[in-house]
């Protein structure tokens, strides 16, 4: 716009402010409308918020006479030459400006202008900011005094439209001339004018109009009405846009209902809307009813501006999707002023430098930027700006977190249409650049110390292509084979190696194909013809290309297969030399033994002759030293088998608890006679039937417990023995702890080596091979154990091994306690804290209700207080030797104990503590310590079953019923069953009718059968024992016994399948001896078994020489010597 035409306005009455017609001056969006008013007669006004004139177009001087710079800042009310007579109008004005609602048409007599300006029309509209608050009006002004002066408009602000006009008191002439003069006015308007009287008929139409809409012409004459021409241009294609949605609606939907709604519309006091005719073009509707009724309507083409608006539509939809393109583009853009001030920047600008637009607009670079950077920029800039130069320049970004960045940024100039200049930039962020250039620089420089280390190294190293094509070789290889790199690089092993080369290939491609690293010798002829010997390792490798490669490196073993060779022959020859030693240590162990058997056993004899005491001193110094010596040979020779390779484990089924168990019997002889307390715990729950070489797992335990003896003064030993269940077994703990003398924390490491001892002073206390440890060691890696040490000098020691044996299939019932003695009341009393804690632990697990006391004292007291609660104790385990009270004195009180006497007592013994003195004491059961938890249980079992038996059940006899004392404890129905007694048998007959055996005995184990043979043997019974069950069917066939002894398990066939068979036979032959079943628990399960095979009776291990003759004399029936005779 040209500065003569440029708004100049202020508000409030303050200073002029200049309102650029760019970047949103008061009417800068409508710049072609500005144009074509200022082309006009009318002009255009504002008023800030107080309604202060703030501007005025340009041509208001023009029209009115009066220089805008005296309006500016001044109220509206300050150009009326008076108030009007009358106040509506006003009052409605006033209403509006109040309400900040649009007004139409005010008309007031302004003051200050020239004559032919004296009254002016006002119309305005409220503005608003981008928030809706109200800013001020804004409007159009009009001279309408030649309008006033022909309708004799007599009062000051009522509307041209107002109520019919006063005629001035004027001649008709000068009333004709001055319609001739608005009619001319009309004309002259840049608009087309319509004006219709108050019953819609027509009375004007300027020229304009008519060229506006020509095929309307013939309705514009006088006479003709609104609703002709409405419903003639309705069906030309008139009339479509009414400003109405709903009525628009109507339009082809209801032409007669559109008609008369537009006639309706018509007649409201204004409406103002645009308009398209079928022309094509674009009009400005602008109707007023007048209050006398004249309708007078103002049609202004406004095709150009629409075009202009959708112009500029256009061109800002483009600007706003060339700025979004901008904005996301993923590099970092900015436009920056001539003086450096940042314009414009985008999300990546902004995410790469961490600041946000509204920090950055207007400020340069030195305010945003560290000062160094920022000098950089500026000095870039200004030369870019200078120059016109386009510059690419590698440069750094601090990010607001800290962080720099580096990028490549393109400078630009840039002069705009206006002459403004501007600096175009754009960033590329090149750190991952930069850092893979860094990377590579450093890859390059370590693939150059890498080459430089593999050549020098002394292993020949190679690369082959797919194609198995030499790729890379070191200076390794080219010394191995003689070649230089020249002669390898690009050629095939057969084409380097001829004939030798096609078992490289070979391999080579069996790598290539697998993908399988192989470790491989091979030998190769070198260039000079010798051959060497090479261990070649190769593989596969995949490069970052994709392309296949095959590595290999290949060590010279030559010399080493050389002294391989020497070290065969050396081996041979140790071989040779070792299975002599074996045979020498075999004929030496035949030829040492031989004579020692001879002097062992001729000095057992000598010791049972009758010698004096001197003489019985030298046989057991004999004794004892071939013991030992023989001791060393068997160690010795053990030793040489494990060292040799040739000890065997002979795996097989065992009791673990009988094992350690045996041990302990074993060892509890030395234990006692150094005062020792020598215990044994087995963890209850543990399995008790492994698979394993009990030989050599006793071996390992006597080792263990012999040396905890051998260095233990005073205290006890205590043998642990607790196991975890594994996939293929269970994995074994055994440990002996001692409070001995303990071993130094540097002989610790040579405890299990071979001729090794803690103490090798020439005066040492305890002698020793120094091979127990080490066999011990050497067993427990063979069973694929673990064995160590835990120990301080002075506070005894631990050695534990573990090692995991199978299962071995374990009897039904094992271990599980008989209903009708779980819960019995059991009091522990010994004075070791240790005992007392493993006998309290193994009661538990046998679901006994147990009770421990440390001393005999507190002992009674528990006794008598449960007696008082009518709680009293089934049984007594009580050590023997106690300080204060031993257990002899306390178990003489509890005998001597009115409602204690009958308490079953079972004593714990060394092992050369005797009970003959004290047979007074009444005592139920010995058992030596350390007691096997096997025969504990039994013991205790069957003491608690007699002592019931003897209390509480009452004896069902052949006719009787099943009955008990009523305050006696439920017997659960199986047990509940009567034994059978045994029939009424004739008294013996005279000697020499014929001899009948007395009793058949079936036991495999011999053990077992020395103490039926003991205790049988006593008596005047006659009794044969067999070793199986198949063996005591036959022998019953044939001997005919009174009664059998039948041990449950045995080999071939058991107790319960011979007696079985023998009912079988009974049934088809008559008869029926009487059979005692020999069980290993008196339990529920093994009793109702007895009964169910047939058996008649049943007899608990260990076997007691009382309760054996008890089952004798009751089943067999009479004195040994009666039943002689009878037989």
């Amino acid at each position: 716009m040209a500065a003569a035409h440029r708004p100049v306005g202020t508000g409030g009455g303050r200073k002029p402010r200049r309102n650029a017609a760019r970047g949103g001056g008061p009417l800068g969006s409508l710049a072609a409308l500005r144009e074509l008013v200022e082309a006009g007669s009318d002009w255009i006004w504002e008023t800030d918020a107080e309604l202060r004139f703030s501007w005025l177009s340009p041509n208001y001087q023009a029209a009115t006479g009066i220089d805008p710079a005296s309006v500016l800042g001044r109220f509206r009310f300050d150009f009326l030459r008076q108030m009007p007579a009358g106040d509506d109008p006003i009052v409605r004005h006033l209403d509006d400006l109040q309400a900040r609602r649009p007004f139409r048409d005010f008309v007031y007599e302004l003051r200050g202008g020239r004559a032919d300006c004296r009254w002016v029309s006002v119309s305005g509209i409220p503005r608003l900011d981008g928030e809706g608050r109200f800013v001020g009006y804004r409007g159009v002004g009009r001279n309408v005094t030649g309008l006033a002066d022909a309708f004799g408009a007599s009062r000051q602000g009522q509307s041209v439209n107002g109520p019919a006009p006063v005629e001035a008191p004027s001649a008709r002439a000068e009333v004709e001339d001055a319609r001739k003069y608005l009619s001319a006015a009309l004309e002259c308007l840049p608009a087309g004018v319509l004006i219709y009287d108050r019953e819609d008929r027509f009375l004007f139409a300027n020229r304009r109009l008519r060229r506006m809409m020509p095929a309307l012409n013939p309705l514009w004459q006088t006479g003709r009405t609104l609703r002709e021409v409405l419903a003639f241009g309705h069906s030309l294609g008139y009339f479509r846009d009414g400003g109405d949605a709903w009525i628009d609606s109507l339009y082809e939907s209801d032409p007669d209902r559109w008609l008369n709604e537009s006639l309706a519309r018509y007649r409201r006091p204004s409406s103002a809307f645009e308009r398209r005719n079928p022309d094509g073009r674009w009009y400005q509707i602008n109707d007023t009813r007048s209050e006398d009724g004249t309708f007078i309507g103002v049609r202004v083409d406004i095709t150009d501006i629409k075009t202009r608006e959708r112009a500029l539509r256009d061109s800002m939809r483009q600007i706003e999707l060339f700025r979004h393109v901008l904005d996301e583009l993923p590099v970092a853009a900015f436009i920056k002023a001539e003086d450096l001030g940042i314009e414009f920047v985008n999300k990546a600008w902004c995410a790469m430098t961490g600041l946000r637009k509204d920090e950055v607009f207007g400020r340069t670079d030195r305010a945003l930027f560290q000062a160094a950077d920022a000098d950089g920029y500026g000095r870039d800039d200004a030369a870019v700006v200078a120059t016109g130069e386009v510059r690419e320049i590698e440069e750094a970004v601090t990010h607001r977190d800290g962080t720099v960045r580096q990028l490549m940024t393109r400078k630009s100039r840039l002069v705009a249409l206006d002459g403004s200049v501007h600096l175009v930039g754009s960033s590329t962020d090149i750190t991952e650049v930069k850092e893979r250039e860094r990377a590579l620089e450093e890859s390059l420089r370590e693939n150059e110390v890498f080459r430089s280390l593999i050549d020098n190294v002394p292993v020949s190293i190679y690369a082959k292509r797919s194609d198995l094509r030499q790729f890379y070789v070191n200076r390794g290889w080219c010394d191995l084979t003689g070649f230089s790199k020249d002669e390898a690089i690009g050629k095939t092993d057969i084409e380097i190696f001829g004939s030798d080369g096609e078992a490289f290939v070979e391999s080579d491609l069996a790598v290539l194909r697998t993908g399988q690293t192989q470790e491989i010798e091979e030998t190769v002829t070198a260039a000079d013809g010798s051959v060497r010997h090479q261990f070649a390792r190769k593989g596969a490798m995949i490069a970052s290309d994709g392309s296949l490669y095959l590595i290999g490196s290949t060590t010279d073993i030559t010399e080493l297969k050389l002294r391989e060779a020497e070290l065969r022959e050396a081996r041979q020859r140790a071989v040779l030399a070792d299975r002599a030693k074996s045979e020498f240590l075999a004929n030496m162990s035949h030829e040492i033994r031989t004579p020692m058997n001879g002097v062992l056993g001729m000095a057992e004899l000598l010791a049972k002759s009758n010698l004096d005491p001197k003489q019985k001193t030298f046989t057991d110094i004999i004794v004892k030293s071939g013991n030992a010596l023989l001791t060393i040979i068997n160690d010795i020779l053990d030793f040489s088998k494990i060292d040799a390779g040739q000890l065997m484990l002979d795996p097989a089924p065992f009791n673990l608890a009988e094992a350690i168990e045996d041990v302990a019997t074993l060892v509890s002889t030395r234990a006692k006679e150094k005062d020792l307390e020598l215990i044994v715990r087995i963890e209850p729950g543990l399995d008790s039937l492994f698979v394993g070489d009990v030989g050599r797992i006793r071996q390992i335990v006597t080792n263990l417990v012999g040396n905890a003896v051998k260095f233990t003064d005073e205290g006890h030993v205590l043998v642990d023995v607790t196991g975890a269940k594994m996939p293929n077994g269970t994995r074994l703990t055994i440990a002996v702890t001692d409070t001995g003398i303990g071993i130094p924390e540097d002989k610790l490491g040579l405890v299990f080596e071979k001729f090794s001892q803690v103490d090798t002073t020439s005066t040492r206390r305890h002698e020793g091979t120094g091979l127990g440890l080490a066999i011990t060691s050497r067993l427990v890696e063979l069973m694929d154990g673990d064995i160590g040490v835990e120990s301080a000098e002075g506070r005894g020691s631990t050695f534990w091994f573990t090692v995991t044996l199978p299962r071995a299939e374990q009897p039904e019932g094992q271990r599980a306690m008989p209903i009708d003695v779980t819960g019995a009341r059991v009091l522990i009393v010994d004075d070791n804290a240790v005992n007392r804690a493993i006998l309290s632990e193994q009661m538990a697990s046998w679901s006994f209700d147990s009770c421990a006391a440390e001393s005999g004292a507190e002992g009674l007291q528990v006794l008598i207080a449960a007696a008082a609660y009518g709680l009293p104790v089934d049984c007594i385990v009580l050590d023997y030797q106690m300080p204060g009270m031993s257990g002899a004195e306390m178990a003489r009180i509890v005998r001597g104990t009115a409602g204690l006497s009958e308490t079953p007592i079972i004593m714990l013994t060394s092992v050369d503590q005797s009970l003959a003195s004290t047979a007074d004491l009444g005592i139920d059961a010995q058992l030596i310590k350390p007691a096997r938890s096997s025969a504990l249980l039994e013991t205790l079992v069957a003491t608690v079953q007699r002592h019931r038996q003897r209390t509480d059940i009452v004896a069902v006899r052949p006719g009787s019923a099943t009955g008990a004392p009523a305050d006696s404890v439920p017997v659960p129905p199986a047990m509940e069953r009567a034994l059978p007694q045994p029939a009424a048998r004739p008294r013996a007959r005279p000697v020499g009718e014929g001899r009948r055996l007395d009793i058949l005995v079936a036991e495999d184990n011999e053990v077992n059968q020395m103490v039926f043979s003991q205790i049988l043997g006593e008596t005047s019974y006659s009794f044969e024992i067999v070793s199986n069950g198949r063996k005591a069917l036959e022998a019953s066939g044939h001997l005919d016994p009174r009664m059998i002894l039948m041990d449950v398990s045995m080999p071939e066939m058991s107790g319960l399948e011979a007696t079985v068979a023998i009912r079988q036979r009974e049934a088809e032959t008559g008869g029926h001896v009487p059979i005692v079943g020999v069980t290993a628990h008196a339990l529920k399960g093994d009793r109702d078994r007895c009964l169910e095979a047939g058996m008649d009776d049943y007899l608990p291990k260990p076997i007691s020489p009382r309760a054996l003759l008890e089952k004798v004399e009751r089943w067999a029936g009479g004195s040994g010597e009666a039943q002689r005779e009878a037989g």
